[in-house]
């Protein structure tokens, strides 16, 4: 079958106009403080959460800036994580694959918002009416995971189009355009039209993508029959500690949640996207521009919009950010890219758990964007206030690093209610920062990192419904009232 490509005279003319230089290779220029700080924090997380492994890269205008990585690739073999270990990206690969829908829209090759039933109409006829946009915005009615799903985590897939047997015909949820509805499989069938398009398998395809885009060897289609040595095993937390999991089959989709990638990688691949989205404006619109349902309004999960693939929002600072987060077993994974401070930050574990992971990751990537400097202490006094909860104790210090003691307030005790597996902590680490004349506390949790802002003298962020977690610090001295 001939598939007649979808061309914009307009279309052609720009993306001749903004082609990209010739890529060189990621240039490390590690930022020494910077890293002490993610190294420090990321032992912390790991110790509280019971996640045998982390691994987070961030990217400041092509330089390398920071790399760390903490625990172990391989528990049983004490094999640690290092810059080379690959991690299960999960839904992170949306964004991956999006991108590489999106190179396709704006060479030609493919039109966002015509039926896929008229370039693919070998399709079950139900799925004709949706749009590539809408795939990749979660509106096009494809459900998420069902029950029929139970046996596509054991075939290997070498095609994406073969994989399209996982769909199993199943029903639309809505018709196409309206509702959003989170879903892998939509792109399952995204994943195929683009190999129809570009007549190469997937994982191929994939591999030359990243030759054009930033030259490193990943992400990569997970093939679980032959894994790199430098593949992180997959675990589970439970009351025993971690435990190894099985790993299952991914290549059902691909762009959906079947890539692996080095935590270096991955943040080069969203430094590139800044890159090329800054030199081509149509490629910026298509991914960046919140989708809108067949009713004119935008389409919206939780507190961000979404884009084609992408996730469009702030963090806790109120600086603009795109991104997306993954959860699979045996991973949880972020990337998020700042278009206002060229920079890009992922954030990758080998473990299933529960976590706050954007918020994790704005917090790191604010300790380099406000240049935070560490303010060390020998010991502290502290109080904390929440809802009607309230207590004082001191502690020591190991430099920026104190422990607040809290078993009882109900905020503890609903963290120690995630990842049941681990050790209940009422112990909770927490860093002191100098930021832009003022203070910032982060508090190592269950569920990743609480940044704590000072206001008026006192640490304090919202939690909950209408609560305020306050805490006051000093060396000596008074207390203040809170």
């Amino acid at each position: 079958m001939t598939i007649k490509p979808f061309i914009l005279a307009s279309t052609i003319l720009l993306a001749s106009a903004t082609a990209a230089p010739q890529l060189g290779t990621l240039k490390p220029q590690i930022n020494q403080e910077y890293q002490d700080q993610l190294n420090t924090i990321l032992d912390s997380l790991r110790e509280v959460t019971g996640v045998p492994g982390f691994s987070v890269s961030v990217v400041h205008e092509g330089v390398l800036v920071g790399s760390a990585t903490s625990g172990y690739a391989d528990f049983q073999s004490q094999t640690p994580v290092n810059r080379n270990t690959l991690f299960r990206l999960a839904s992170v690969s949306k964004i991956v694959g999006a991108t590489m829908l999106g190179e396709l829209v704006t060479q030609g090759k493919l039109s966002a918002d015509t039926s896929i039933g008229d370039f693919y109409p070998e399709l079950n006829t139900k799925y004709h009416d949706i749009t590539l946009r809408e795939l990749m915005s979660h509106t096009s009615g494809m459900p998420h995971y069902q029950t029929k799903d139970y046996d596509i985590y054991d075939k290997h897939y070498t095609s994406a189009i073969q994989a399209l047997e996982t769909l199993k015909e199943r029903d639309l949820l809505t018709r196409p355009g309206y509702e959003y509805h989170y879903s892998t499989h939509g792109f399952t069938l995204a994943g195929a039209i683009l190999e129809k398009v570009v007549s190469t398998p997937l994982p191929l395809a994939l591999e030359q993508f990243n030759q054009r885009w930033t030259g490193a060897a990943t992400p990569v289609a997970e093939d679980v029959r032959h894994l790199a040595p430098n593949t992180s095993s997959l675990y589970e937390i439970t009351s025993n500690g971690s435990r190894v999991i099985k790993r299952g089959e991914k290549s059902y989709s691909i762009l959906g949640a079947g890539m692996l990638a080095t935590s270096d990688d991955l943040a080069q691949f969203g430094y590139r996207v800044l890159e090329k989205t800054y030199r081509n404006s149509l490629l910026e619109s298509l991914l960046f521009t919140p989708a809108k349902t067949k009713n004119g309004t935008n389409v919206t999960y939780r507190d961000f919009d979404v884009g084609f693939g992408w996730r469009i929002g702030n963090d806790m600072h109120d600086r603009k950010v795109y991104h997306h987060a993954g959860a699979t077993p045996g991973a949880r994974s972020i990337l998020v890219i700042y278009p206002e401070h060229s920079l890009s930050i992922a954030f990758l574990s080998n473990s299933s758990w529960v976590s706050s992971i954007d918020k994790l990751a704005f917090a790191l990537a604010s300790l380099y964007l406000d240049k935070a400097k560490a303010i060390d202490y020998s010991a502290i006094n502290f109080r904390v206030k929440y809802g009607d909860d309230f207590f004082i104790g001191s502690t020591d210090c190991h430099k920026n690093k104190c422990a607040l003691t809290d078993g009882k307030t109900e905020y503890s005790k609903w963290l120690n209610t995630f990842n049941k597996g681990a050790t209940s902590i009422s112990s909770w680490p927490i860093f002191s920062y100098l930021v832009k004349g003022s203070q910032r506390l982060l508090m190592i949790n269950k569920v990743g990192i609480t940044s704590f802002d000072l206001r008026n003298g006192v640490f304090e962020t919202s939690i909950g419904k209408a609560k305020d977690y306050k805490i006051e610090i000093k060396p000596a001295g008074q207390y203040n009232e809170l």
